[in-house]
């Protein structure tokens, strides 16, 4: 039963991330022979559906080997390795009718602080400039909050008169029925009539593909490490993140892998080649 829970929990998120090509010198897992025991693992900052992907993956192909998470830092022997794995990226989303094409983050702040903003406050004209900002956010606790909040609210509140989505999924559903909204949500989600907006952070704007991310030009993008104890599991845990499938695993959770040559260099300290 948990298995089946875990596969529909994977084919929902394939169902809506795109296929981005993975770059193929990330080698296959092979799973380590005879292996067992218990690990401790935490991520930080880490997506509640990317770990969740990770571990339940990898339980299927090293069944003996049990999957502790813990917070960063925490447990007996936290904090020896530590990896970079990912590439978490958030996508501003709007209504495909809405004119603007860019946006400076400190326009997205004050459309998320102001009492009352209207879409002109965003740079928009005409008779975009006074209709009012229909603004979406995450559900309290949810990954999404902490990066957004970090990044762009910069130590401001959330607003009081916002409505809070629980999923994703969901919040695709509602900027597809709302032109004036706007929300956030990891970048590989996708709907019909919704589209990202670029960013800007002082700079050139940026849109949320592979390659910005990657090369941390689009401003909200950055860096997941994992880390865990010594030893052959936690190993073969980090073996896993690393390779085809580990990476995979970000694309279906909505966000980007691993620069390659930045994953060679982990492999290397961990001496999986």
């Amino acid at each position: 039963m948990k298995t089946s829970r875990i596969f529909l929990v994977l084919l929902s998120f394939s169902a809506l991330s795109p296929a981005h090509a993975l770059d193929e010198r990330y080698a296959p897992y092979e799973p380590h022979t005879e292996l067992s025991g218990t690990m401790e693992i935490a991520a930080a900052p880490a997506p509640r559906s990317l770990m969740l992907l990770w571990t339940e993956s990898f339980r299927m192909l090293q069944p003996d080997v049990a999957v502790v998470e813990v917070p960063p830092g925490m447990g007996p022997g936290m904090g020896k390795v530590k990896i970079r794995a990912a590439v978490e990226t958030l996508a501003i989303l709007v209504h495909k009718d809405n004119p603007l094409d860019c946006l400076p983050l400190s326009k997205l702040k004050a459309i998320y602080t102001s009492e009352n903003p209207v879409w002109g406050d965003a740079g928009a004209t005409g008779e975009w400039a006074a209709k009012p900002v229909t603004r979406f956010i995450r559900e309290p606790g949810a990954s999404d909050n902490d990066f957004f909040a970090a990044k762009v609210l910069a130590g401001a509140g959330f607003p009081g008169n916002a409505e809070t989505i629980a999923r994703a999924t969901a919040l695709l559903r509602r900027l597809q029925a709302t032109p004036t909204g706007i929300g956030y949500a990891p970048a590989g989600y996708r709907g019909e009539n919704v589209r990202p907006l670029k960013l800007s952070d002082g700079g050139d704007c940026a849109a949320p593909s592979v390659s910005s991310a990657q090369r941390a030009t689009y401003p909200l993008a950055r860096i997941v490490h994992v880390e865990g104890s010594e030893g052959e599991p936690a190993r073969a845990f980090f073996d896993y993140v690393l390779s085809s499938q580990g990476q995979h695993d970000v694309t279906i959770a909505g966000h980007y892998p691993l620069p390659y040559v930045f994953a060679a260099e982990e492999r290397k300290k961990l001496h999986l080649d």
